[in-house]
């Protein structure tokens, strides 16, 4: 495959790399080529690529080289791909100043990519990220529309425009519900989400919320309210109080009444993990989910372990011939790991299981989730512990694509300082026992 080498910043209908044979290749197409239509219609990146090559069997290409215009034209049948990518997207920046913003809190010397704002509608679209469509275009609009770009994930908060403008920091926003509105009437669905910070969009403000994004069914795929998240590194930003132990029970116990009082909110309200877990409440059953709609969202995760625990069965898990091993968990998920798998873990496997709880020392005592511990975490969590197991399990998710934890250590880093094995677990907890089977 032939691909730029170098490191420059490319014009986003940038060929980067050419498959051999591919009919790209064959028509002439080669890295560095600017792509400028394809059948007339303008393209402007990679998302645009796709959708106007998609299912089409002849393809008429205006292609830039060298200051020159050169037309290209393929003929596809259903087996081909068409052998040529386009460079990444330039993310757009996110423009507003969010009271709650989690990278405002950031502590310092952290790698840069984590102090990126994401705000572009395309990578909600790819990917699922949050946005607000406060820095949307004309021609931004016309796209959505026109390619159809559902569904989208919309960070709504509120849908009074006074308390969203606090919320975003940010005084010239349009009306979400306005652009709600937009979106529904050119049927593009989408998922929101409510970050609740108490003393802004609680109480009546997060009732009229809802109540307005309700109305939007079908179109509202899912809505679903987290806890604002708060660091300890909130020096010289807004003061804001967490989420409460009354004020989650406050919000488990009106969300009930709602879902039981309207069927639209049955198929698409939910309440993050997290409230459950602070107010010391059941977690809902599996239907409550709907097929998981903002997993990565935080909501639905606890259940989803809880109901993976059933499908454990002796085949599945390996003979540890009464080896120790302990797993490492935030502080708000390690009871229920504690009370829910330990004993079939043991029983399944032989072993002797001791669950880790650590403490976020690089965020703060209000971030406890487990896939926001660094490395330091994790030496700190295992030197404080009793024992010294003989394998350590670390959460899945702890490390990026590049094998980094947050604070940009490396999981044979931490294994030279502790000196014990360590494995990460799988993400998919059907498969525990053969990522354990593998390791040992």
């Amino acid at each position: 495959m032939n691909k730029i080498s170098n490191n420059k910043i490319l014009d986003e209908r940038t060929v980067v790399s050419v498959e051999p044979k591919s009919p790209a290749q064959m028509a002439g197409i080669e890295v560095d080529d600017i792509i400028v239509s394809v059948n007339g219609e303008k393209i402007c990146d990679e998302l645009d690529w796709q959708f106007h090559t998609t299912d089409e069997e002849y393809l008429d290409i205006l292609i830039g080289r060298n200051g020159r215009t050169i037309r290209v034209e393929i003929e596809l049948d259903s087996d081909n791909d068409i052998g040529i990518h386009l460079a990444p997207l330039r993310i757009r920046r996110c423009g507003n100043r969010c009271v709650f913003c989690f990278i405002d809190q950031l502590p310092k010397n952290l790698r840069n990519s984590l102090y990126f704002k994401d705000g572009d509608f395309r990578i909600s679209f790819l990917r699922g990220s949050y946005i607000t469509m406060t820095n949307l275009t004309d021609d931004d609009w016309k796209r959505i529309i026109y390619q159809q770009m559902s569904p989208l994930y919309i960070s709504v908060h509120s849908t009074d425009e006074i308390v969203r403008r606090k919320l975003l920091g940010n005084d010239k926003i349009p009306p979400i519900m306005g652009q709600l509105k937009k979106l529904a009437e050119n049927r593009i669905q989408f998922h929101a989400q409510i970050v609740l910070v108490p003393g802004y969009n609680d109480g009546d403000i997060l009732n009229r919320t809802i109540d307005d994004l309700l109305m939007f069914y079908p179109y509202l795929l899912s809505l679903a309210i987290v806890p604002v998240g708060l660091t300890g590194h909130r020096e010289h930003l807004t003061h804001l109080e967490p989420v409460s132990y009354e004020l989650a029970t406050e919000i488990i116990e009106r969300h009930y009444e709602i879902r039981k009082n309207n069927k639209n909110a049955r198929k698409t309200f939910q309440l993050a993990d997290e409230f459950f877990l602070l107010a010391n409440r059941h977690i809902p059953n599996t239907d409550y989910y709907c097929d998981y709609p903002q997993y990565e969202n935080g909501v639905g995760m606890v259940r989803y372990f809880l109901d993976s625990i059933e499908n454990w069965h002796r085949e599945n898990f390996p003979d540890l011939n009464g080896l120790e091993i302990g797993i490492i968990t935030g502080e708000l998920f390690a009871p229920i790991l504690n009370k829910s798998a330990i004993e079939k873990i043991e029983t399944l496997s032989g072993c002797s299981l001791e669950i880790i709880a650590a403490k976020n020392k690089l965020f703060g005592e209000y971030v406890n989730v487990a896939n926001l511990l660094s490395g330091q975490d994790i030496i700190d969590a295992v030197n404080k512990f009793e024992c010294s197991p003989d394998l350590i399990i670390l959460p899945p998710r702890v490390v990026n694509a590049d094998g980094l934890f947050l604070d940009d250590t490396t999981l044979d880093e931490i294994i030279e300082q502790i000196g014990i094995p360590m494995m990460l677990s799988p993400e998919n907890l059907d498969n525990f026992g053969t990522k354990l089977e593998s390791f040992i």
